[in-house]
């Protein structure tokens, strides 16, 4: 507080700062300079991440040898779409797929070792699939399938469960 004394000016500003205040001259914009306001805009729009009308049944069947996996999924309408995606070890799900769909009330998805989704995840012995459903709405459904994936030169691709 010294060294503020010693400058050229410092009793002028301090008795110009003085009168201002006292006088209430200056308040508004001294006050104003201590209140902040802000204003925020939230726009709410539709997403299809809302779930659609959820499946009545989803399951996934093996053929005899066990070389093809059926995952089926049925609902109250027909989707306009039916993807499918791996769970990878990330805990993510990787690339949606569309191969070997059929669409209708119940959609199919099939599977055999010469599926991408397949292909891509041939070195794991368990794979988790996610079957997702859209519907013309924008709304979606799903469920996953885990199927076993024989490591030998089988070319097995099995059913182990399935949940809507």
């Amino acid at each position: 507080m010294t060294g503020f004394r010693r400058l050229p000016g410092a009793a002028m500003a301090v008795g110009a700062f003085v009168l201002t205040v006292m006088l209430g001259l200056g308040g508004p914009a001294a006050s104003a300079l201590w209140q902040q306001s802000a204003d925020a805009t939230m726009t709410v729009t539709a997403s299809a991440t809302w779930p659609g009308p959820p499946f009545s049944a989803f399951t996934c069947a093996n053929d005899n040898p066990q070389k093809i996996a059926t995952i089926s999924a049925t609902g109250a309408a027909r989707p306009v779409s039916v993807t499918y995606a791996a769970l990878q070890p990330t805990g993510t799900y990787g690339p949606s797929y569309t191969e070997s769909v059929s669409l209708g009330t119940t959609s199919t998805v099939t599977l055999k070792i010469s599926s991408q989704i397949i292909v891509a995840n041939r070195s794991t012995a368990q794979l988790t699939i996610r079957v997702t459903a859209t519907y013309s709405d924008q709304t979606h459904t799903t469920g996953t399938a885990v199927i076993g994936l024989d490591q030998s030169n089988n070319d097995k691709v099995t059913c182990i469960s399935a949940t809507a």
